[in-house]
């Protein structure tokens, strides 16, 4: 396993993390158990999870994963998110897609006793939320780590400019700022990482997790002949149901022809290397010096191997192999020039 800092902290993590978002089913429990078993044998130690995953299911999966195995807490990477919670049993409106203060805090609470934990390593904000005042935010998860219960704070789903605003907050008033961006990154989706969040990368050595490196496994080709019965495309599986993960990553990219014809070329390539397409796109994701984490979930023991195999694969990506990946989709994002660059660009001319 490769170890990474998560931006500019001296916190070191995997560069492969696993996320529970599927793992909560009770029928599944000893299956997931040995999921998170095999992951910490192998090298894992950023384990992330949310609040909103199946009403806090998913935590309680991993707080007793972690106790069964009786992991050492010392050499775990345990996250988790705050903002949306859809707790049966009656509507909430302090609970429901909000970083007020009283959320932050009763949110985090409330999953620690879900993890059996007295601590989280991070927590993250799940979405930006533009209805509470910036400076409530910054200080709702200040008080977190002051009061213990959590070491670090990182945005999820944030642009560079909101972002900002946190850092800035943070730092005119003498308070913690946030470490990380967790985002939406595979080869289709590069804009964020590659693109918005550049600056604040140079300026701050700002953080990143990465989540769907596979973009929902469609980079893989296991879509390319219809939706298998097994896949998460085809059964709803808690808060995802199987119609929004279709719209969410096979919908939106099947129908452009463009997509399907690169996902094809992925699996011969994955064929002439000797490796899975699954192994070849999260290598991919990962060869990013920016990218600190990438998170891959898994419902089989079998399919935590594969994405383990990712990081073998990574020792020897090379500039050759990045650079026939990229001529697939050629997709990557254009940076807007500054006057360094457009100066440079004047005298190769």
């Amino acid at each position: 396993m490769q170890y990474n800092r998560l931006g500019n902290t001296g916190l070191l993590v995997s560069c492969l993390g696993f996320g529970n978002m599927i793992n909560f089913q009770p029928e599944d429990e000893e299956v997931n158990i040995a999921i998170i078993k095999r992951a910490f044998e192998a090298g894992i130690n950023f384990f992330d999870t949310a609040e909103f995953y199946q009403h806090g299911e998913a935590e309680k999966q991993l707080g007793r994963s972690i106790k069964k195995l009786n992991l050492p807490r010392e050499r775990l990477v345990i996250t988790t998110k705050v903002f949306i919670n859809q707790t049966p049993g009656g509507l909430n409106v302090n609970r429901m897609c909000t970083l007020s203060r009283k959320h932050i805090i009763e949110a985090v609470n409330t999953s620690l006793q879900n993890l059996q934990l007295d601590y989280v390593d991070v927590v993250f904000a799940h979405q930006f939320d533009t209805d509470t005042p910036t400076d409530e935010i910054v200080r709702g998860f200040n008080q977190l780590i002051e009061d213990g219960k959590a070491f670090y704070w990182a945005t999820s789903n944030w642009n560079s400019a909101q972002i900002q605003e946190a850092i800035n907050y943070a730092d005119l008033h003498g308070l913690i700022r946030p470490i990380a961006e967790q985002g939406e990154y595979h080869m289709l989706q590069r804009s964020q990482f590659e693109f918005d969040l550049v600056g604040l990368y140079e300026k701050y050595n700002y953080g990143t997790t990465i989540y769907s490196p596979l973009c929902g496994g469609f980079l893989t080709g296991k879509y390319l002949d219809g939706i298998p019965e097994d896949s998460r495309c085809a059964k709803d599986n808690g808060w995802m149901t199987k119609e929004r993960a279709q719209n969410r990553w096979l919908l939106k990219y099947i129908k452009n022809p463009k997509n399907v014809e690169g996902v094809k070329k992925i699996v011969e390539l994955a064929k002439e290397l000797n490796v899975t397409p699954a192994q070849l796109v999260l290598a991919w994701t990962m060869r990013n010096k920016d990218i600190n984490v990438a998170i891959t979930g898994a419902r089989t023991v079998a399919q935590l191997e594969e994405s383990l195999g990712s990081v073998e694969l990574l020792k020897r990506f090379d500039e050759k192999l990045d650079e026939r990946l990229e001529m697939i989709f050629e997709n990557t994002p254009k940076q807007d020039l500054n006057y360094r660059t457009f100066q440079q660009n004047r005298r190769r001319r």
